[in-house]
């Protein structure tokens, strides 16, 4: 069964279309930015972004550290 608006690839890829919140058109630019920049990182990259998107331990973790992690670039 397919999704509306999703198109599987063999590759295992696949092609989203969602709706993004953004306070005006820049905002939106640029979200879409990082969306496209996320979907070019490897693998092993996306799955620690992807934790911290949907364990809430991690993202309290992310929050209590936030100071010391934005420090670092």
């Amino acid at each position: 069964m397919s999704t509306p608006n999703t198109t599987e690839k063999m590759s295992g890829e696949v092609t989203l279309t969602f709706e993004v919140k953004a306070g005006n058109v820049f905002d939106l630019q640029k979200k879409k930015k990082i969306l496209q920049d996320f979907s070019r990182l490897d693998m092993e990259d996306q799955e620690r972004i992807e934790q911290i998107m949907i364990n809430p331990k991690a993202r309290e973790a992310l929050k209590k550290n936030w100071k010391l992690l934005k420090s670092m670039f």
